[in-house]
């Protein structure tokens, strides 16, 4: 049990946002819906979100768990579940837009809602309501693979101030001007100012931690280095690190390959210690089972948060 790592993420009277990013195939999704089972066995009111396009959601909780609205969780009291699907946001996303969108597209062109940034900002949008509007005690968030996540994150925040210099620096704006009401540009400046108070929260140490999880391989440790720098960029500070699937001393027992592979982690581990020096570590063993029920998910909790 890390007993800061604890304190860390427990709520002070208020909603604690708990992100867990990295690289792919590292577990985020496994210490997410675990820190997710466990705070809700502990009494509270707990969300878990998925940004990830694939079903791993539903498939650790052996549920469907879609983008519309919150699921409860079988079998876990105080528990729901919500998967952000690009497709599902992007659907969301484009009806509350479409009669602002409408009046615009004549100049603009449907490109203008037809971005190859479409899927994040949509992502972001839907993901955006969980931080103006918290209705759990904790919110935990499965983000997608660090490159996409880094996207959701940075694209959105410049979307509607961009937007706006666009329509009031073009060409046209007269024109514009006569064939968009107030209500348009007013619904610019909400969005802006959600965006705006979204990046405020995760700025926020005091209610969100920030968690990437990492293996202790060299590809698991550049891709940390760089999603610990991008997210500085936006003024998000990552405050821990899982260090997952970590053999055990007691566990090589004369293996010739658990001993060699052993030997590279421990390299690995000492380079994590100086490289991330700062960062509160948590590391977690390598299992010889699959986490992939609600009992495995409350061994690894109790494994990280204790009883």
């Amino acid at each position: 049990m890390d007993q800061q790592l604890h304190q860390l993420m427990s709520p002070d009277g208020k909603t604690k946002y708990l992100f867990f990013g990295g690289k792919g195939g590292v577990g985020k999704t496994t210490l997410a819906t675990a820190t997710a089972t466990w705070f809700a066995d502990q009494g509270y009111k707990t969300t878990i979100v998925s940004t990830d396009p694939t079903v791993s959601l539903s498939a650790m909780f052996a549920q469907p768990i879609g983008g519309e609205k919150r699921v409860p969780i079988r079998h876990v009291p105080n528990l729901c579940g919500l998967n952000i699907n690009p497709s599902d946001a992007k659907g969301v996303y484009t009806q509350r837009l479409n009669s602002m969108m409408a009046q615009i597209s004549g100049t603009f062109g449907n490109e203008v809602i037809s971005t190859p940034c479409m899927d994040e900002m949509a992502t972001f949008d839907q993901f955006a309501t969980f931080l103006e509007e918290p209705d759990s005690e904790v919110i935990v968030f499965d983000t997608a693979p660090t490159g996409k996540t880094l996207r959701e994150l940075a694209i959105p925040f410049d979307w509607a101030g961009f937007l706006q210099k666009q329509i009031q620096d073009g060409k046209e704006l007269a024109r514009l001007m006569m064939n968009m009401d107030g209500d348009s540009f007013e619904g610019l400046e909400r969005d802006k100012q959600r965006y705006e108070n979204a990046l405020a929260v995760m700025r926020d140490r005091a209610t969100t931690v920030f968690s990437l999880v990492l293996l202790p391989e060299r590809l698991p440790i550049e891709e940390t280095h760089s999603a610990i720098t991008g997210l500085d960029r936006l003024g998000i500070p990552v405050q821990s690190l899982v260090v997952n699937q970590c053999i055990l001393p007691e566990v090589v027992e004369g293996n010739r390959f658990l001993a060699a592979r052993s030997k590279v982690q421990a390299y690995y581990l000492d380079e994590i210690e100086a490289r991330f020096n700062g960062l509160l570590k948590t590391r977690l063993p390598l299992l010889d089972h699959d986490v992939s029920d609600l009992s495995t998910l409350r061994q690894v909790g109790k494994m990280i948060y204790g009883e």
